[in-house]
């Protein structure tokens, strides 16, 4: 599953839903008071060998009414009493093929008693029937919720414990069985599910359509998926494998953006793996409001429906990465799954990983570079988190979800792949997979197949990149020897030693450039402080530490500005321009600055402009501005946004006059949303005549009415407040769930202080609180935090008693605290950016005065005595900054 919050920055965070009481409760996990809640892979008292659910959606009422029958072998022993998870479900009937003593429903069980116990390896079947009202595992979008007419449908999600909200089931990973969804519903809807479709019929007596599908070889319980509603689709076929693309109805025509590569990655992945796709087939199933960026489910992976674009966008939006990262999991994660949710890295690791490698052959090794790159800053900058990547103090399964087990997972295939070298990590990945198809596996399974084909000992390598936490902290120097041609290398690991970080034993190379040749040496880092020395023939013209970048770690080292500078002009090494644009920006000069610029529009390679943009955007003085001025010109999308992103940092007349220039010129609305949220801290009269105008225009998925709506936000003016309403009031169907609930939190920031205006906007907040969209619900709760009006603290402790454990209650919680605590905004604060302009421009006007009342001195007097300058009211775009 990929979180939105670790997707493609295409994806929109959501809220994860799960219950932590669900978890506590199950008969799977530790209970609540075991020793530091460290949580371990369930007891297997049976083995499932079909799961078979056949179930009728009632899309008006939200209910389901089913039948699951699970057929199981006692695994060693007798079993005397059947504990199945299930949530509220409303049990009507219990049966099976042996005889009962009775069955109890409790909220989060379904429990049967033997007459007597069911002896081992006797296969038997339980069938519960019921109805239930799932808040989690199955999910509705119709017309009474808000969604569009046309596009009714259901989906479900089931990692990591949400399956048992609606059907009975051992939900846990180390658990595989082959299963069978029957799904009834009206007709013109199309059902999809796990493996190849049985069936399709209709039913005479009720008129409903039939579906039957069939998944044939063992997966786990939380990959079963179903997804039913008016669906339209695209096909295509991979060999023998037959490929589909779904997406509601109203949404096909931006189905081929993102299905486009999937053929591709599919021969990719067959190829790199070296194991056949497993499955009969490859569904992808877009979603409304789906509960992250997507979900493996086996051979029918959900995704959200934000992954859909229009080709207007350029290249700034990409399902790639996406649809690369579930279609990896069909191996990682479905074929071979983690045993339980604390070795969660062999999922997700992988998948990241993998969506890297695919990444390097279709676009080259350079762009899955920058990928590992911005994962790993995003990684070793976290310098006091310790946790590790296998780690069981847990109370929910979703707190594994989180960058460990993904970009640091990935980071550590990618150091195995570089120590092993590209050939024996295929055969270890390889070995490893079938080994272990359609099983559970840990770390140490992976662990022992590398050391069996390597002939190596790995043990270090999983203990202190697994096993424990932290990474590497470098101080790295270099010295030159001329005397007696020896170039040193001292390394000291400056990480905080702690019960969970020690000092690391990696190795580490060491790249020589001189005027006649280019020498690697590698040396074995180990110590807190060591110095290693390199015979040369000649000093160096330069110097890289991990030139090939296959070490995870935080590195500080500042080589001399000549070998910066060559650095940043060597065409053959992208990484090492990368480090010298991210050296560059600290230091803040002239040359710095005019070294950036040349950067910014003419390395080869789009990452390295991009970042050059980003250090302009954090040098943030004049001499930035001019350059990132002089760079608004990029046929690069990518580039272009970075830039005007960048000048939308700076609160200067010059930034407001490109930004404005650039709206007007722009065709990619994505860029045109970045100048339009540029705009918002100015005060000038046009710029609300412009917001207005963008507020109520029409653009796909309403984008650019948002990003005039975080305009307003930034503006903090009161006149935006009934337009605002109005349009949310009138337009609000044009709005996706989550643009609604920024628009309300807009307008509640907007309405704060004015007392003319709070009773209105705090009704309208309310108003929204049971909206069948749990995003605007949650937005709703928080916006009337936003507010912060203490007559909404009854209302939101009803939410904070009513919803136990559940994204409304911590909405609720964070929303009451900031009323109690709240500190009112400044008043005036538009009036105070416009302050700001005009001293900007009398600064101006003064600094010039100035320097000719010098040069008047210095003509009038022979040695004048330097005047004494005061410091101006604005020097700059840093000093004027809001």
């Amino acid at each position: 599953m990929l979180l939105c919050s670790l997707a493609v920055p295409i994806l929109r965070a959501e809220e994860t839903t799960h219950h932590v009481e669900c978890l506590k409760s199950s008969a799977f996990f530790a209970p609540p008071d075991s020793p530091d809640h460290r949580q371990y892979a369930p007891d297997r008292l049976i083995q499932v060998v079909n799961l078979a659910i056949d179930v009728t959606p009632d899309f008006s009422r939200r209910v389901v009414a089913a039948k699951t029958t699970i057929r199981f072998k006692p695994i060693a022993m007798p079993l005397a009493e059947l504990w199945l998870d299930a949530v509220r479900l409303r049990v009507s009937s219990v049966t099976s093929s042996e005889t009962m003593l009775e069955h109890q429903t409790t909220d989060q069980n379904v429990i049967v008693t033997f007459a007597e116990p069911v002896p081992a390896d006797r296969e038997v079947w339980v069938t519960v029937e019921y109805t239930a009202e799932p808040t989690q595992g199955l999910y509705f979008r119709t017309p009474e919720m808000g969604y569009k007419p046309g596009d009714t449908h259901l989906f479900t999600q089931g990692e990591s414990i949400e399956a048992r909200h609606w059907y009975p089931c051992p939900d846990a990973p180390n658990q595989k069985f082959t299963s069978e969804i029957t799904c009834r519903v009206p007709e013109g809807m199309t059902v999809i599910s796990n493996g190849r479709k049985l069936s399709e019929t209709k039913d005479p007596a009720t008129g409903l359509l039939v579906v039957t599908w069939r998944q044939d070889k063992p997966h786990a319980n939380y990959l079963i998926s179903l997804c039913a509603g008016y669906f339209k689709k695209i096909e295509d076929r991979y060999r023998d494998i037959p490929l589909a693309f779904y997406t509601p109805a109203s949404d096909i025509n931006e189905a081929m953006t993102s299905f486009r590569d999937t053929k591709d990655m599919m021969a990719y992945f067959e190829e790199e793996i070296g194991v056949p796709y497993p499955w009969e087939k490859y569904d992808q199933v877009v979603v409304n409001d789906f509960v992250a960026g997507g979900m493996e489910n086996t051979s029918a992976t959900t995704l959200t429906d934000n992954t859909l674009f229009t080709d207007a966008t350029e290249n700034l939006r990409s399902s790639q990465g996406l649809v690369a990262h579930e279609l990896a999991h069909q191996w990682f994660g479905d074929l071979v799954t983690c045993k339980d949710w604390s070795h969660l890295w062999l999922n997700e690791g992988f998948a990241t990983y993998y969506a890297h490698l695919y990444d390097g052959y279709k676009n080259g090794r350079d762009s899955m570079l920058y990928g590992l790159y911005r994962d790993g800053r995003g990684i070793v900058n976290r310098t006091t988190d310790t946790r590790p990547i296998v780690e069981r103090k847990f109370d929910d399964p979703m707190e594994m979800f989180g960058y460990h087990a993904y970009q640091k997972g990935g980071w550590v295939l990618h150091m195995l792949r570089s120590q092993l070298g590209e050939d024996l990590y295929r055969r270890c990945i390889k070995t490893w997979l079938e080994r272990h198809a359609y099983g559970s596996v840990v770390t140490e399974d992976l662990n022992r197949v590398v050391e069996e084909l390597s002939g190596r000992s790995f043990d270090q390598f999983f203990d202190q990149w697994v096993y424990r936490g932290g990474t590497p902290d470098l101080d790295i120097s270099y010295a030159w020897d001329a005397r007696s041609k020896l170039a040193r290398i001292s390394v000291r690991q400056v990480q905080k030693i702690a019960d969970d970080v020690g000092l690391f034993s990696f190795p580490l190379t060491v790249r020589f450039k001189t005027k006649s040749e280019t020498t690697d040496k590698t040396i074995t880092v180990k110590q807190k402080a060591e110095d290693f020395y390199f015979a040369l023939d000649e000093a160096p013209t330069g110097v890289r530490v991990d030139p090939d970048y296959t070490l995870l770690a935080r590195v500080k080292f500042d080589p001399p500005s000549a070998m910066l500078e060559a650095q940043l002009e060597d065409s053959r090494d992208m990484m090492g321009r990368l480090l010298a644009v991210e050296a560059l920006a600290k230091r803040r000069d002239k040359d710095s600055v005019a070294k950036l610029k040349k950067a910014l529009n003419n390395d080869p390679f789009y990452g390295v402009r991009v970042e050059a943009a980003k250090a302009l955007r954090s040098i943030y003085n004049d001499d930035a501005l001019e350059a990132l001025l002089a760079s608004t010109t990029q046929p690069d999308a990518r580039v272009r946004r970075e830039v005007v992103a960048g000048l939308g940092a700076f609160y200067h007349e010059k930034a407001f006059t490109a930004k404005s220039a650039k709206l007007k010129s722009e065709k990619n609305p994505d860029i045109q949303a970045e100048a339009l949220e540029g705009l918002g801290a100015y005060p000038q009269a046009e710029v609300r005549e412009v917001l207005l105008q963008f507020l109520n225009s029409t653009s796909y998925r309403n984008s650019l009415a948002v990003a005039a709506v975080r305009a307003m936000r930034t503006a903090n003016d009161p006149a935006y407040i009934e337009p605002l309403h109005q349009n949310l009031r009138e337009r609000g169907a044009d709005y996706t769930s989550r643009g609604f609930a920024t628009a309300l939190d807009a307008l509640a920031l907007l309405a704060r202080n004015r007392q003319e205006h709070l009773d209105t906007v705090r009704e309208f907040l309310v108003g929204h609180l049971n909206d069948a969209r749990r995003p605007v619900r949650i937005g709703a709760l928080t916006s009337l935090g936003t507010l912060e009006d203490q007559r909404a603290v009854p209302v939101l402790t009803k939410f904070n008693q009513s919803f136990t454990g559940s994204p409304e209650q911590r909405a609720a919680t964070n929303a009451l605290r900031r009323i109690i605590t709240s500190q009112r905004t400044v008043e005036g604060l538009g009036e105070l950016r416009a302050t700001v302009l005009e001293l900007q421009k009398e600064n101006t006007q003064l600094r010039q005065d100035f320097k000719t009342l010098e040069r008047k001195l210095e003509a009038l007097t022979p040695k004048p005595e330097p005047p004494r300058k005061r410091a101006p009211a604005v020097k700059s775009p840093r000093a004027a900054g809001p």
